[in-house]
């Protein structure tokens, strides 16, 4: 039963941070966003600051936190022995250790408690804009036994936030984001005595790849991979060995390309960002080649004043070409 709500817990929660939504046909279950909580339930103020984030795989959807977490309380449920991180993986080697041995009593009366947690967490990536794309390392608590009824989180903002040395190396942090949901699984689990909706808390770390991985490392090198081919209606019309060659090695250049950095990458089934980039690519570098076999045959009946009209006309062709790709680019980034 704590695996099928931690694995529900956190698609849920998956889609809820992406805009999506679930068919209704899919399963049972709505996670609803909360921004107050039940008259009737203790409340518990939850806060999190994680120090590092480490071994961040996006093949696998997993990464390593080493965070601190608290709750605050007041009431007679103890939180602290009740609650789980929903999308904690490798329970065997996670780390939780109480800072206080008993929760501490605050000058106001409530009951405070601090832990430090490291572990694995999981959270479906999404590939679709790589890469320019931006992630969610999310943590999410939930309690396993009180109902949303008895134990609602609120977030503690004003404490929480993100150690000034958290590093990701490729990424840069963007800052993070809280959510309280009511889950509500729409199953008892064959007890009709058991709650149906539980208070969860999302907190995330998000991060984004750095613009300049996209335009140097990636887009650079492609452009220039074109730029050689399109050279090659820089050549006499009639130098049909030439021209067929510099577009054909670029079609070959930009095929490996695509494929080294595809090749760091999980399969998805479906186009990323810099796959319809490279299409665009593809299709610009055949244009080229069926131009030049245009040409030259083109060529036969020529005159001297013929071919130069032809190799200016080739000219005008590279540079819209060029404008072509430039556009294509822009829209496919802006759109996506």
């Amino acid at each position: 039963m704590k695996l099928l709500r931690s694995l529900w817990v956190l698609c849920l929660v998956f889609f809820g941070f992406t805009g999506m939504s679930l068919a209704a046909d899919v399963g049972k279950g709505t996670l609803v966003p909360v921004e107050a909580p039940p008259a009737t339930a203790q409340v518990v103020t939850v806060g999190f600051y994680p120090v590092s984030v480490y071994q961040l795989d996006l093949g696998s959807n997993t990464y390593y936190v080493d965070t601190y977490f608290w709750m605050r309380w007041k009431g007679d449920i103890d939180p602290t022995a009740s609650f789980e991180f929903v999308n904690m993986v490798d329970e065997w080697g996670k780390l939780r250790e109480n800072l206080n041995e008993e929760p501490k009593v605050l000058a106001d009366g409530s009951k405070y408690q601090i832990m430090r947690v490291e572990g694995r967490f999981v959270q479906p990536f999404s590939l679709a804009d790589y890469p320019l794309d931006q992630q969610k390392l999310s943590i999410i608590i939930e309690d396993t036994t009180n109902g949303a009824e008895r134990i609602s989180y609120v977030v503690d903002k004003e404490s929480s936030g993100l150690g000034n040395s958290l590093r990701i190396p490729g990424w840069q942090i963007n800052g993070w984001s809280s959510q309280i949901y009511a889950h509500d699984y729409g199953s008892k689990f064959g007890e009709e005595a058991a709650d149906s909706t539980y208070s969860t808390a999302a907190f995330a770390v998000e991060i984004g790849r750095p613009a300049s991985f996209f335009y140097w490392k990636l887009l650079m090198p492609l452009f220039m991979v074109l730029l050689a081919g399109f050279a090659a209606l820089f050549l006499s019309p009639q130098n049909i060995d030439s021209r067929t060659a510099l577009p054909a090695g670029a079609l070959l250049t930009a095929i490996f390309l695509q494929k080294s950095y595809s090749d760091s990458l999980p399969d998805v089934g479906y186009l990323i960002l810099m796959d319809k980039i490279y299409l665009v690519a593809y299709a610009l570098i055949v244009v080229t080649l069926v131009r030049v076999i245009t040409v030259f045959r083109s060529t036969h009946n020529a005159d001297e004043a013929g071919m130069a009209k032809l190799a200016a006309a080739d000219a005008r062709f590279m540079v819209i070409l060029t404008a072509i790709f430039a556009a294509a680019t822009a829209a496919i980034v802006y759109l996506r």
